[in-house]
C-alpha cells in the first residue's frame, strides 16, 4: 500500500470506534501519560487538540495546565507550518485551519528549541518509530527544528510493523497507545 491508501485505511478505522471506547480509550493515555517519568520531568509541554476521533487529550491538558506550561499548536496554511503557543484556558480556544481549535495567535510563542516534550497526532505509526500524517507536512517540519522528545500518540489499532517512509518524514522518540509507552 502507498501512502494515501493508509491514510484513507486509517481514517476509517478510527472512526468506527464507538464514542465510548474512544473516551475509554483516550482517558486511558492520558492518565499513562500524567503518570509517566517523561511528563514529570518536563515542563514545557506541547499537546494537540483532537480531530476526527484522534486521541482525545483534554484530561491530560487540564491537569497540565496548573502544573506545566503548556502549548498548542496553531496552522499556518500559506507556509505550510505550525506554531505552538502558551495555551491558558479552554474558553480561549479559536477555530483555526482544518476546523481544528487552537489559541489565539496572539499568545506567547514557544520556539522549537525551547521545547522539553511535544505529543505528536498520526493516522499511523511504525515500530520503527515512523509516522504517517494528513500529507501536509506540517508536523515534519516543526520537529525537524526541536530537540524535544516526541511521543507519537494513538490508538493501538494505529500501529502497523512498516508504514512507507520519504526522506522528510520525521521519526519519533516513541509512541503511547492506551497499553502504554514502547520504543
Amino acid at each position: 500500500m502507498h501512502k494515501g491508501e493508509f491514510r484513507e485505511y486509517f481514517k476509517k478505522l478510527r472512526a468506527l470506534q464507538s464514542d465510548k471506547d474512544w473516551k475509554e480509550r483516550s482517558e486511558r493515555i492520558c492518565q499513562i501519560f500524567l503518570s509517566s517519568e517523561f511528563y514529570q520531568k518536563s515542563q514545557k509541554i506541547a499537546f494537540f487538540y483532537y480531530i476526527n476521533k484522534e486521541v482525545n487529550l483534554y484530561s491530560a491538558i487540564d491537569r497540565a495546565l496548573k502544573e506545566k506550561e503548556v502549548y498548542l499548536p496553531c496552522t499556518h496554511l500559506d507556509t505550510k507550518t505550525l506554531s505552538f503557543h502558551k495555551f491558558f484556558d479552554f474558553s480561549e480556544l479559536v477555530k483555526g485551519a482544518f476546523g481544528i481549535l487552537e489559541p489565539p495567535k496572539e499568545n506567547p510563542v514557544l520556539l522549537p528549541e525551547a521545547l522539553d516534550l511535544i505529543l505528536v497526532p498520526g493516522l499511523a505509526f511504525d515500530r520503527k518509530m515512523g509516522r504517517l500524517g494528513y500529507g501536509g507536512g506540517f508536523y515534519d517540519r516543526f520537529l525537524a527544528k526541536t530537540k524535544a522528545l516526541k511521543i507519537g500518540v494513538a490508538f493501538s489499532f494505529q500501529i502497523v510493523d512498516q508504514l512507507p517512509q520519504d526522506p522528510l518524514d520525521q521519526k519519533v522518540d516513541l509512541i503511547l497507545t492506551e497499553e502504554g509507552f514502547f520504543r
